[in-house]
């Protein structure tokens, strides 16, 4: 039986984490692409590897929030716990899970981050611009709301 009180609290842990991943990401990344100048003397590797790092955080994340998953420990309750999970037949979760950033880092997460697709790999490198001119703290705000229901 899912206790849906845990759920919401540890889904909302994750919730507050990707927003401040978000904010991380999209200012290391501004820091990286200005340090790209000429005259700037800023650490680009140090810079393109926490970006790194921090894009593949918040793939993990959001995409887990996604998951549809099923985890039996000798046989008993589902451990995996989603948003998927909890409102999967929501309309308002359904809006947010059809959003185009959202599909994005699903895709991302099963086959570049969390798992690797040698045909994917060859194409598709995460790009942090789509990330970060995204709705995505927009929409991680939405599935918080739907946690104060």
């Amino acid at each position: 039986m899912i206790d849906v009180r845990a759920s919401k609290a540890i889904l909302n842990y994750i919730i507050e984490n990707c927003i401040f991943a978000y904010d991380e990401l999209c200012k290391v990344n501004k820091e990286l692409t200005a340090g790209m100048s000429s005259n700037s003397n800023a650490d680009v590797n140090h810079l393109g590897a926490m970006n790194r790092m921090i894009q593949d955080y918040l793939i993990i994340r959001v995409g887990g929030l996604f998951d549809k998953t099923e985890h039996r420990a000798r046989g008993g309750d589902d451990e995996v716990v989603s948003f998927e999970k909890l409102f999967s037949t929501n309309n308002d979760y359904q809006k947010i899970k059809s959003e185009n950033v959202i599909k994005y880092i699903i895709e991302q997460r099963h086959n570049f981050v969390a798992h690797t697709n040698k045909n994917h790999v060859e194409n598709n490198f995460p790009v942090t611009a789509k990330i970060c001119n995204s709705n995505l703290k927009d929409q991680l705000m939405n599935l918080q709301n739907l946690l104060k229901r």
